[in-house]
């Protein structure tokens, strides 16, 4: 199972790192940063549908997509496209991706950052916040109700924007009481990645009135953005399409229609 997979090497992953003198520095790098771009603002401002443009070099079910991507350059042309956010893969084992990656685009462009990785243990947080995140997404899939919520309220208390990912009814019901803003929904099963924009139709109308919903995976045309925001979606994620597209910032104004 990918998820069960990704989950152990994370584990293996954050044990070579994780030291208390470690956290300490990171925690002096955070307590000296600029005030944390707002996400959900950012959804807000750019109603009736918000896109989070996706930096992704590889990932599972494409493969590899764009190894030597130009992020800085695509990020700047997200920005000039109208997308509200830059959405960035950190997880380098099957996404290629970097923290390194967070500092780059910081520098460049004004958009809030979603941090997009396998989050199981504070010490991620307080990394990606380190490195320039102002949002960060937590999969509801891989923790559990007592996890998710820790984690969301540590994400709170260094003023980032926890973005939750849900996939069907159980993760819905893990993030009731939480009073998020802001709530994804992944179209992608993350064990098969097999991808269904019927996920996000279903399970729109258990999300609380008040909540921004985000569609999440396999968006690629005009018609798709139709169908979801006909749903009542509030924004929409998206990546392969946009690191495929040779001017990704018309990409953008194309499925949004500007």
């Amino acid at each position: 199972m990918f998820l069960q997979k990704v989950v152990q090497i994370k584990k293996e992953e954050i044990s070579r790192k994780k030291t208390l003198g470690a956290l300490k520095e990171m925690e002096e790098q955070i307590s000296h940063l600029p005030s944390a771009r707002d996400l959900t603002e950012a959804v807000a401002k750019n109603r009736p549908l918000a896109l989070i443009a996706e930096i992704k070099r590889a990932s599972p079910s494409a493969g590899l997509i764009q190894e030597g991507a130009d992020i800085e350059k695509m990020a700047s042309q997200y920005q000039s496209g109208g997308a509200c956010a830059i959405s960035i893969l950190t997880e380098s084992h099957f996404f290629h991706g970097h923290l390194s990656d967070l500092r780059l685009i910081k520098e460049k462009i004004s958009l809030p950052l979603l941090q997009k990785d396998f989050i199981i243990d504070p010490f991620q947080i307080y990394e990606g916040r380190a490195a320039g995140a102002d949002a960060v997404l937590l999969i509801a899939a891989i923790l559990d109700r007592e996890q998710l919520k820790d984690l969301v309220d540590l994400a709170r208390s260094l003023h980032m924007v926890p973005l939750v990912e849900v996939y069907d009814e159980r993760d819905v019901e893990k993030t009731l009481g939480l009073h998020l803003p802001l709530l994804g929904i992944n179209n992608r099963d993350l064990n098969t990645l097999e991808v269904d924009l019927g996920t996000t139709l279903r399970l729109k109308g258990k999300i609380a009135p008040g909540v921004s919903v985000i569609s999440e995976s396999g968006i690629k045309s005009s018609l798709d953005v139709r169908l979801l925001k006909e749903a009542g979606v509030n924004g929409i994620l998206v990546g392969e399409v946009l690191m495929r597209a040779p001017d990704p910032a018309a990409k953008i104004r194309e499925l949004l229609d500007l």
